[in-house]
């Protein structure tokens, strides 16, 4: 018998029949840029103010009498201590003028002492019927002239003692001098200008804001800002004054904001651009405004659930940073992540994986 494997006719065995391919789910991949994780934290709504800065207080130091300046003790740039000497003018000739004013007041003085007692004699002798009334009634008027002339002359020397005491200039309070404007050997009047002094301990920002915010504006608002020179450093201060009315032609609301600077290193002149606080909400989720999606159901976020985004309700409570920032009141929990960028083509439901995450 021949065995039928070796039959060469016998049939071929059938091949399976191919499956058909299943279709490969689509997975998107997104950037960690592109995901936002849920924190709570402070909302802001905020107004942009730029300007520059000014020394709160500036003095101009002018001389108050005149004379040959004798000393000057600083120069542009140095730190002055209150009350610390800056100019001396030469007090020789003012003081001669106080000597000359006391002996003239201190004779004057003499005459209306005996003028005093010439007048109490006459009034005795008039009394007994001596002395006639005529005699005492020109007493008397040599007594008020002389007391006329003595105040006129008491005047005269508290004003050269106020000229000498004034030929000594001092630093009515503690700052830089900005400006010097003589040298000793020049000689000065009242009015000439001396030096310029000036309190770096706080500035003032004058800024502008469109007149329509001028509603939420009020004393005593956060400003925070940041000065060209000082990068990544941020200064804090607070509105100071509103200007009543917005500045002709340009409805712009000028603004003054006081910035403390207590290590001294912002100088005046220096140009800050930064962020005026009309309000802000502690302790609250805010998301970017373009993860927020609209659908006949309602608002929603796409919410990372594992390796895919699920649709997921959230109630709005309003908006921030002139609607950039949507505050959640409901539907969203410190720790959630969602997508916050604007991928029109991610849908709830889809599969996801993160590049570099």
């Amino acid at each position: 018998l021949q065995d039928p494997a070796e039959d060469e006719t016998a049939p071929a065995e059938a091949e399976p029949a191919a499956q058909p391919e299943t279709s490969r789910e689509v997975v998107m991949q997104l950037l960690p840029s592109e995901l936002t994780t849920i924190e709570a934290a402070t909302l802001r709504e905020t107004v942009r103010l730029t300007g520059a800065l000014a020394p709160n207080r500036h003095l101009g130091i002018p001389a108050e009498v005149s004379g040959r300046v004798d000393a000057v003790a600083k120069r542009a740039g140095q730190f002055a201590e209150e009350g610390e000497v800056l100019v001396k003018i030469d007090i020789e000739t003012l003081r001669n003028q106080l000597e000359q004013q006391r002996s003239t007041a201190d004779a004057t003085r003499a005459q209306l002492d005996f003028a005093e007692a010439k007048y109490e004699r006459t009034q005795s002798l008039v009394d007994r019927g001596v002395a006639t009334s005529s005699t005492l009634d020109s007493d008397a008027a040599n007594v008020q002239q002389l007391q006329a002339n003595l105040a006129a002359l008491e005047n005269q020397v508290a004003n050269a003692e106020r000229s000498l005491e004034n030929a000594t200039i001092t630093a009515p309070f503690s700052g830089y001098i900005s400006d010097r404007n003589v040298d000793p050997g020049a000689y000065v009047s009242p009015g000439t200008a001396l030096m310029t002094l000036v309190d770096l301990s706080s500035l003032e920002l004058e800024g502008a804001v469109p007149v329509l915010y001028a509603p939420q504006i009020r004393e005593g608002q956060t400003v925070e800002v940041v000065v060209d020179g000082f990068a990544g450093q941020q200064f804090e201060g607070s509105v100071e004054r509103i200007a009543p009315v917005a500045a002709s032609g340009t409805r712009m609301l000028p603004i003054y904001a006081t910035i403390d600077n207590p290590d001294g290193v912002l100088r005046g002149g220096m140009f800050a651009s930064g962020a005026l606080v009309l309000d802000q909400k502690p302790d609250s989720i805010g998301i970017p405004a373009e993860a927020l999606r609209e659908d006949d159901d309602g608002n929603f976020v796409l919410k990372q659930d594992g390796d895919r985004v699920i649709r997921q309700p959230v109630e709005v409570a309003r908006t921030w940073d002139r609607d950039r920032i949507a505050e959640i009141a409901e539907g969203l929990s410190p720790g959630d992540v969602i997508v916050s960028a604007p991928l029109d083509r991610l849908q709830p439901g889809m599969k996801i994986t993160v590049i570099g995450d």
